[in-house]
């Protein structure tokens, strides 16, 4: 008897609590959640969608509350950015109010490329440089016959080169003196000893007055990349020859191994010598001795990084005219040479055999290079 009370007593009050939250009751001044309550609100937030972006402010129901204009500039963070809200339109035909109704872009389709060399095509070999593969660690490395099926690192020579940056640079354009204070750095695993040099003589041994192909073209130097993220290319034209013709090679120095930058986390940044922070251009013209000719000079050298001050005289091109001068997108062309030893532990990353020379004697590759000064 006590059992069926109990049952009884259960199925009144399951009975209370389903009548209550149908009807949607109030508890402590809030509505009660039902489900008539939920389905209610979503049929409201679709149709005030549908009368604002189709039907406009005709027939919308007077119990939709509107969103004013002046609550959406107060919350201008809230609002989807052009790009956004052009993006949501290829997926649904009604613009969104906020960035809560954004849905998620499907991902653009990739096109996987691959590379071939033409000799090896011209030869009837496929001659697959690089093969993508969603799977960069797909394949065995150790087959020759599958080169190609797999991600390979950037070996092109372009990171075997020292680097040499301009840092600093000042003109006195009255007496046709420039100074610059070049920045080499090492950029391999390994050691590397060089110098810089002027650029090359072209005249033959007997110094006769044949003419050969200069140096540098002029055509090459009419549009200088000087700025590959905001493509700023500028104008140049060679200096004279005589201001490089008398640049003496300046000492060997050693670069170290390139310093791992993630490694070198937490120990601080190393500040530059004395001699670089010091160095001022219109000081290295005024110490200039009256009638010395153009000069090179090793600064300072630390870690994998060394300064190189270029001092020049009677600099003004040959051919330089007005059009030059009112030119302010036109630079001062100077050729110069890098000069890298091979051997003895010396630049060993870029694959160069030692010639067979003398000990003392140093086998020397000479790149050339431009430096542009206004």
């Amino acid at each position: 008897m006590w059992a069926k009370k109990e049952q009884e007593e259960g199925r009144r009050k399951r009975m209370m609590l389903g009548a209550i939250s149908t009807k949607g009751g109030t508890h402590n001044g809030e509505q009660s959640w039902s489900m008539e309550t939920l389905e209610k609100s979503i049929l409201e937030k679709k149709k005030g969608l549908d009368s604002s972006y189709v039907d406009g402010k005709e027939g919308l129901d007077p119990s939709i509350e509107v969103v004013k204009p002046s609550s959406i500039m107060e919350t201008p963070t809230k609002l989807p950015t052009p790009q956004q809200a052009a993006a949501q339109m290829t997926l649904t035909t009604t613009a969104p109010r906020s960035r809560s109704d954004l849905f998620p872009l499907p991902v653009a389709f990739r096109a996987r490329l691959s590379r071939r060399c033409r000799a090896e095509l011209a030869a009837g070999r496929t001659g697959i440089l690089i093969k993508p593969k969603l799977n960069p660690l797909e394949g065995d490395t150790s087959l020759r016959a599958g080169h190609g099926q797999w991600w390979k690192k950037d070996s092109s020579a372009l990171h075997g080169v020292p680097r040499v940056q301009l840092c600093r640079h000042g003109a006195d354009l009255a007496g046709g003196k420039y100074a610059a204070l070049l920045n080499v750095k090492n950029p391999t695993l390994n050691m590397i000893r060089l110098r810089f040099s002027g650029p090359p003589d072209l005249k033959k041994d007997g110094g006769e007055s044949e003419e050969l192909s200069p140096l540098v073209e002029p055509r090459e130097l009419q549009n200088i990349l000087v700025d590959p993220f905001t493509e700023t290319y500028v104008q140049g034209h060679l200096c004279s020859s005589d201001a490089t013709a008398s640049l003496s090679p300046t000492e060997f120095f050693s670069l170290d191994p390139a310093d791992d930058p993630f490694l070198d986390i937490g120990k601080g940044r190393q500040d530059d010598p004395s001699g670089v922070r010091d160095w001022d251009a219109m000081s290295a013209i005024g110490a200039l001795v009256e009638g010395r000719a153009s000069q090179m000079r090793l600064v300072a050298a630390q870690g994998d990084t060394a300064w190189v001050e270029l001092v020049l005289c009677d600099a003004a091109s040959d051919r330089e005219d007005s059009s030059h001068d009112s030119n302010a997108n036109s630079y001062l062309a100077v050729p110069l040479g890098l000069q890298i030893e091979v051997g003895n532990g010396s630049w060993e990353a870029s694959l160069i055999k030692r010639r067979d020379l003398a000990e003392e004697e140093q086998d020397l590759v000479t790149l050339n290079l431009v430096t542009l000064l206004r």
